[in-house]
């Protein structure tokens, strides 16, 4: 009975580390650079992490965003090897060592967590379509995310200020292509000028109500003559 609980259980923890928003961010990286022969969600889950020790969590951070962070060298480790899976899990250190809140030692709960939230949230709703309107811009993939937490440093605890915007994301995302040995094509903004659909619009509107108003006057005349 105990040892049924405890697969519940670990499979509970499986099922939310593949939907948080690392799994999603990983995913959508390596859909960007073209990876989709690999996992690159993987490495986050229990079951994973369990098998392959240099996947532990504490790994996955980037301290003070250096050259040779935990993240770095065991996502090279991984990248010595051709296997699909090596390859996505090399994918994901790469990527999160790139992710501003595995630079610092946040609250998980009330920092890091609310700041990966916030960026996976901008990723599902951002376009890459940018429109002119009379002149002024509406650019649907432009966003940004800034958060100002206390990170600890020894025994302190000093604010630190992480930023994300669509302009990071691509460069990450060429980083990790970069490291990997990817070629890698950026997504280009779709400009479209939509001034002609509004004067359309208003041409619609303007034609709907003067039928309006025609077949109401002509209606009440009708309706006048036959009072009559």
């Amino acid at each position: 009975m105990r040892k049924s609980l405890m697969i519940i259980f670990v499979f509970l923890l499986s099922i939310s580390s593949v939907y948080a928003w690392t799994s999603y961010t990983h995913k959508w990286i390596c859909d960007k650079i073209g990876l989709n022969d690999s996992d690159c969600a993987a490495a986050d889950t229990p079951k994973v992490q369990s098998e392959h020790p240099d996947l532990n969590f504490k790994y996955h951070h980037c301290a003070n965003d250096e050259y040779d962070c935990d993240a770095r060298t065991h996502a090279e480790k991984y990248l010595m090897y051709s296997d699909s899976d090596s390859r996505g899990f090399a994918a994901h250190l790469f990527a999160d060592s790139m992710v501003p809140v595995h630079w610092y030692s946040f609250d998980y709960d009330t920092c890091h967590k609310l700041f990966e939230d916030a960026v996976e949230e901008k990723l599902r709703n951002s376009e890459n379509v940018k429109y002119s309107v009379f002149g002024s811009s509406i650019d649907l993939s432009s966003w940004n995310v800034t958060m100002t937490c206390p990170a600890k440093f020894g025994k302190e605890y000093k604010n630190v200020t992480v930023y994300a915007d669509n302009l990071y994301m691509d460069m990450t995302a060429k980083y990790v292509a970069d490291q990997m040995h990817i070629s890698y094509t950026p997504t280009t903004v779709q400009s479209y000028d939509a001034t002609p659909m509004i004067y359309v619009l208003f041409a619609f509107l303007i034609i709907i109500f003067t039928l309006f108003m025609y077949f109401g006057m002509k209606n009440k005349r009708n309706n006048v003559k036959r009072k009559k």
